[in-house]
């Protein structure tokens, strides 16, 4: 009985230790509900492996003795028999392994069918910000148009221009402007502008893992050159774009969320 309750005592002291390090290693991955219920499960599971170490320690440490009888042999006279009751078990080893055994299943059916958010970004495809399971539209660039340019014009001063005159105007109207600016050019765009998605080689979608936020990724794409301003521009233009995936709060980003970052 002592050797079994001490066995029993063992090993619901090492099944606690393996949830306790499975708990803390599965919660880095998990969000939302199965986190939450990965914690409820595991608190259940830590108070009944340890009442079940309790009280196997305590049955082993108490075991039950059998009925006995004490004969007192007195200096005159016959010999008296004395009954001794046997003390019972502190408690019984079946319902302490039973106290184990519920207090564990819980804490690994989740383990085993808690999914993380990385493993739902896997299969998700398009942008996570569009809703009902369609992509969401691009917005396309359309190209500059180029204005008109207006050949200056010379008006006679008079009803009855000189000979000077109309050479002037001639001429005048002979030259034509050499440099012209460029009708296409655009200025540079500022940080706070994401890049289109028909940029040559621009990479739109980026995973987020785990220690990341929306500064971080602003700074990445600007690169070690660029100032806390142009940092703060770019995450708030993250952040506006993908407003409906990261939800109310900027600073709470969910490791394995797909961020656009093109516009």
């Amino acid at each position: 009985m002592e050797a079994r309750a001490w066995r029993l005592a063992g090993g619901s002291a090492v099944a606690l230790l393996v949830l306790v390090a499975l708990v803390a290693w599965r919660a880095d991955s998990l969000a939302g509900g199965w986190l939450l219920a990965l914690r409820l499960t595991g608190l259940l599971a830590v108070a009944g492996l340890l009442s079940a170490v309790v009280l196997g320690s305590l049955a082993a440490l108490r075991p039950p003795t059998a009925p006995s009888v004490v004969v007192s042999v007195p200096a005159a006279g016959a010999p008296r028999a004395t009954p001794q009751p046997g003390r019972r078990a502190l408690v019984s080893l079946k319902a302490v392994l039973l106290l184990a055994v519920l207090s564990a299943a819980p804490v690994l059916a989740v383990l085993v069918l808690a999914t993380a958010p990385e493993d739902d970004a896997a299969l998700a495809t398009g942008d996570t910000s569009s809703q009902g399971g369609e992509p969401a539209a691009t917005p396309s660039t359309a190209p500059a148009t180029e204005q008109p340019t207006e050949a200056p014009s010379s008006a006679p001063a008079s009803q009855q221009p000189t000979q000077q005159s109309t050479d002037q105007a001639t001429q005048q109207s002979t030259q034509q402007p050499t440099d012209q600016p460029e009708s296409g050019a655009t200025p540079p765009p500022s940080p706070a502008q994401l890049p289109s998605d028909a940029a040559a080689q621009a990479v739109c979608e980026q995973v987020v893992v785990s220690g990341d936020s929306l500064w971080s990724v602003a700074a990445g794409q600007l690169g070690e050159g660029a100032t806390d301003a142009d940092v703060d521009a770019r995450w708030r233009a993250l952040y506006e774009r993908n407003a409906d995936a990261v939800g109310p709060d900027p600073d709470l980003v969910r490791p394995g969320l797909v961020l656009r970052t093109c516009s």
